[in-house]
């Protein structure tokens, strides 16, 4: 459903031009492809940024804040937390230190941030944070310019899954750049402090101490998920193809989050697994919100919210598309969940890990190799 924006964590820079330009010079030399322009850069100060960040997650959801809360709640996502929206605004904004815009095409970063400035206590690291955030967020500019990802990722409002799943080629690839930046500066064997480094810095990019105890996990996990597992697809797409096999991604990116959690063959999540036009399943005095892809990622976390990590991702693996509805009326949200399995024991496998899981008052059934999993409906819509 909803995919943060794109931003590293680690560091700060003066903006001055010409170290902008020399990080830029270094990028290009660890991807292999040069800048068609420079980068504008500019600072931002904390009330501006969160101005920014509110809008932002406002565009990203698939309708209004309020309803989107409503239906994560109602779906089982996030518990009841007064004053989200604000809540969510306040942790990004506490994680981004800079982070490219694709909208403005501009590098921005937090004005004082530079009191942030930290090795972590990393032997020959010190100094290196203002390189590596300039490495990262040059590799989101490097990615824009042959992506369009303001566009790309607008036009994916209503397929949150494949949202993820190209946040996480983003990210993943932002990091490996800004390692191999980095480590052409430190001593030793390349492939070994790679080996050290990047594990360190996509995982700790982000402190999952410092999250508010009252911030639902689901979107902490999913701030966290492009960073981690997205680095390990990128790495798994160097090691079969180089950099050509990552530039064959920019021209056709993973389709879900399938592909990101694992290594095998690509596939084409199902479509048409419910109509168009959602508004023809509205339930009788209910409104029509809008619909979504959850894709496995999201049926794997919901999943292990109750159940034990290994069967969770067990009964979630064999995943081949979804399509999910939701309806208001007054407070009350209803939806209609159609899940496309590789099996028809898969669908059945899934069936009984959901009906485990849950404690809703919903109807679940499978049908082949498609479960449903509907709520609030006076008859089967389908």
């Amino acid at each position: 459903m909803f995919a943060a924006g794109a931003a590293v964590l680690l560091g700060v820079t003066s903006l001055l031009p010409a170290r902008v330009d020399s990080v830029a010079r270094s990028v290009e030399e660890v991807r292999g492809r040069r800048f068609a322009r420079t980068v504008p850069a500019s600072e931002i100060g904390d009330q501006e940024l969160k101005k920014v960040l509110k809008a932002k997650i406002g565009e990203s959801f698939p309708t209004s804040p309020a309803d989107t809360m409503r239906t994560l709640v109602a779906f089982g996502l996030i518990d009841e937390t007064p004053g989200l929206l604000e809540k969510l605004v306040d942790f990004y904004a506490s994680q981004v230190i800079a982070f490219y815009d694709p909208e403005p095409r501009r590098f921005f970063v937090v004005r004082g941030a530079e009191k942030t400035l930290d090795s972590g206590g990393m032997p020959g690291m010190e100094g290196m944070a203002e390189k590596l955030i300039f490495a990262h967020e040059l590799t989101h500019a490097l990615q824009d310019e042959s992506m369009g990802l303001d566009a790309r990722m607008k036009a994916l409002k209503d397929d949150g899954d494949r949202g993820l799943a190209l946040q996480s080629l983003l990210e993943g690839e932002a990091t490996v750049v800004m390692v191999r930046v980095v480590i052409s500066d430190l001593p030793g064997e390349a492939s070994e402090l790679e080996e050290t480094l990047e594990p360190l810095l996509s995982a700790g990019a982000l402190e999952k101490a410092n999250v508010p105890k009252d911030l639902p996990p689901y979107f902490v996990d999913q701030l966290f998920f492009p960073y981690v597992d997205g680095t390990a697809f990128v790495r798994r797409g160097l090691k079969k193809g180089g950099w050509k096999e990552i530039d064959r991604l920019w021209k056709d990116p993973p389709k879900s989050t399938s592909e990101i959690l694992h290594d095998g063959p690509r596939f084409e999540p199902a479509a048409d697994l419910l109509p168009a036009d959602g508004a023809k399943l509205a339930p009788q005095g209910s409104r029509y919100l809008y619909s979504d892809t959850l894709g496995e990622w999201t049926v794997r976390f919901l999943l292990r919210r109750t159940l034990p990590a290994s069967e969770a991702d067990d009964a979630a693996a064999g995943w081949r598309g979804d399509r999910i509805a939701f309806y208001g009326s007054g407070s009350a949200i209803a939806y209609i969940w159609r899940v496309r399995w590789e099996s028809a024991a898969a669908a059945e496998r899934f069936e009984g890990a959901w009906k485990k899981a849950r404690t809703k008052k919903e109807l679940v059934y499978h049908k082949g190799a498609d479960v449903f999993v509907i709520a609030g409906f006076a008859k089967t819509p389908v």
